[in-house]
């Protein structure tokens, strides 16, 4: 059953530069299923359009950004809910059926209400009522003990900071999360310990995750599909196991063989040039100023998504037409 169809989107920024009004395209021509019950990674550079396609799937959108051409639509069995330039129907769906942890969440908890508190604000705005032992339940098999109920977010740990945080996104039962780089801001060992909490939902409570990162290293045991994303485009896609281990793309490579491995003393060379500018970015591929493998075709022209092998593995570059 697909749960997201995302046809042709494209969400830009509108700013202000010399003196006129630019558009930042921060997601530029995308197309993607995502199917019930996938733990989907979409990976890529800072300022490769990841969370801004986070925020248009979650419906968040801000003054700033809009929906320029194309739509998300989002469908919960009866629930059937848009996202266009007409329009936004995604709010009242929020917490009971879709989800999100932002980027920096450990912020995203109000500092002058007690956990609790903030539990009975949101079930109050789905007119539900407080019951207290459900929500303990709830905590315990987060690993947070009912105590945490009375304490303002500022005396809990970060990697306490963000159980809450899930813990508050999962409450509802919702269909799909939304996970933002929900653990770039923790050390190591609470890092694997929030991934591991995700990996238990999503196989306990069968939720379907959309997991941002720039972290590739990340994927392999926690997600089974994936996507590259690369300055506002989809670059490449597929089963996590396929990606790892026939990467197609040259942007993929790159990404993937910047991995540590133990025993690996060879040098870590990085990706040559910098990130092209979203506000004018080249015609044809934009990772062909880059691109070891460029020809003149891919400087002319934008490749499309092609399918190559099995496994729903595509691939935007003309090393495959």
């Amino acid at each position: 059953m697909i749960l997201v169809q995302i046809d042709g989107l494209k969400a830009y920024y509108t700013v202000e530069q010399d003196g006129q009004f630019r558009n930042i395209r921060a997601v530029d021509d995308v197309s993607l299923e995502i199917e019930e019950n996938d733990f989907l990674a979409i990976v890529g550079e800072s300022g490769c359009g990841k969370s801004t396609l986070a925020k248009v799937l979650y419906g968040a959108l801000d003054p700033a950004l809009k929906i320029v051409d194309g739509n998300v639509r989002l469908a919960f069995g009866d629930y059937k809910y848009e996202i266009s330039p007409k329009g936004n129907t995604l709010p009242e769906a929020w917490w009971e059926r879709i989800s999100y942890i932002p980027q920096g969440s450990l912020s995203a908890l109000n500092p002058v209400r007690k956990i609790d508190q903030i539990f009975r604000d949101l079930l109050l705005s789905h007119n539900l009522p407080f019951d207290i032992k459900s929500i303990e339940e709830h905590l315990n098999l987060l690993n947070l003990s009912r105590q945490v109920l009375k304490m303002y977010p500022f005396e809990l740990s970060g990697g306490m900071k963000q159980r809450v945080v899930i813990a508050l996104a999962t409450f509802l039962n919702p269909k799909i999360i939304i996970a933002d780089e929900p653990t770039s801001a923790l050390d190591v060992v609470t890092q694997n310990d929030i991934l591991e909490l995700l990996s238990l939902l999503h196989n306990s409570k069968k939720i379907c995750f959309v997991f941002i990162t720039h972290d590739i290293s990340l994927i392999p045991n926690l997600a089974n599909m994936m996507v590259v994303m690369y300055c506002g485009n989809f670059v490449e896609s597929g089963t996590v196991d396929e990606l790892f281990s026939n990467p197609l793309h040259p942007y993929t490579r790159f990404l993937l063989s910047s991995i540590p491995k133990i025993g690996d003393k060879t040098e870590k060379k990085p990706i040559p040039g910098s990130i092209v500018s979203l506000i004018n970015p080249p015609s044809g591929c934009k990772f062909h100023s880059r691109c070891p493998y460029k020809s003149d075709l891919c400087g002319n022209s934008k490749p499309p998504m092609i399918k190559v092998g099995s496994n729903k593995h595509e691939v935007a570059c003309w090393l495959y037409r």
